[in-house]
């Protein structure tokens, strides 16, 4: 593939991050000052715990969007399923900023994750749109049927999660029927495996962390980081495997 080609999409998707990720952090910065200043209620929730509220400056955010936008460009490029890249790169930064407002705060802001749904609900739109006119209507359907129905099988599966003593939140719910939503036309397994990997890579991190005594074994750490980082890989793989 031409260097120029690649120079191109990376620079595309930088600037698609950096386009998305500023007013996006500037929210979650307000986001979590009205937290800490009790301006936003948190229902029954317990009074946030605000740690590294430096990750949520706008240099790191550009740096963090801009990496993970720019490598899932590419990625779907160098696998011929720029459509599929199209449609990931802004949920990519939103997440981005997602994720860190939870790894501040433990919080997932119904704001970021509605922008998120709201890109995704449209690009299935289009897509099924572009499908009717080139292919047959069955065929153009599925994906979006499938996407609807992991959404609410594995946000319905997460929420009795939530609902028992799991450690889970309803902002992970929600979390997780996006990543259906996101990972469905992929397939069941790519939606899965998404939620999935994220369950274990937060098992593996909490081992780590008590492990080197930065938490205790009743202290909880953040979800969302690591569902997201799950989802993102369960991408990354089924972008590869439909290739």
């Amino acid at each position: 593939m031409p260097t120029a080609t690649l120079l191109l999409v990376a620079v595309a998707a930088s600037a698609c991050a950096v386009l998305v990720t500023g007013p996006a952090s500037r929210f979650a910065r307000g986001y979590v000052a009205g937290l800490v200043a009790g301006a936003e209620p948190a229902g029954d929730d317990p009074p946030p715990v605000v740690r590294r509220r430096a990750l949520l400056g706008a240099g790191p955010q550009a740096a963090l969007a801009a990496t993970a936008c720019t490598t899932t460009a590419l990625w779907a490029l160098v696998h011929h399923r720029w459509a599929d890249g199209l449609v990931a790169v802004p949920v990519v930064a939103l997440l981005v900023v997602a994720g860190s407002v939870d790894a501040v705060c433990h919080r997932l802001p119904n704001r970021l994750l509605g922008a998120a749904a709201i890109w995704l609900g449209a690009a299935l739109i289009a897509r099924t749109a572009a499908g009717l006119v080139t292919g047959p209507a069955a065929r153009a359907g599925a994906p979006p049927v499938r996407a609807v129905l992991c959404a609410l099988g594995i946000g319905g599966a997460v929420l009795i999660l939530a609902l028992l003593p799991s450690g889970l939140g309803m902002g992970d719910v929600k979390l997780c029927a996006l990543t259906g939503l996101w990972l469905g036309p992929l397939g069941w397994g790519a939606a899965l495996s998404g939620v999935l990997a994220g369950v274990i890579l937060a098992g593996l991190s909490a081992l780590v962390l008590m492990a080197a005594r930065v938490v205790g074994r009743r202290q909880m750490i953040a979800m969302g980081p690591h569902l997201i980082v799950g989802a993102w890989l369960a991408w990354i793989l089924a972008v590869r495997a439909g290739a």
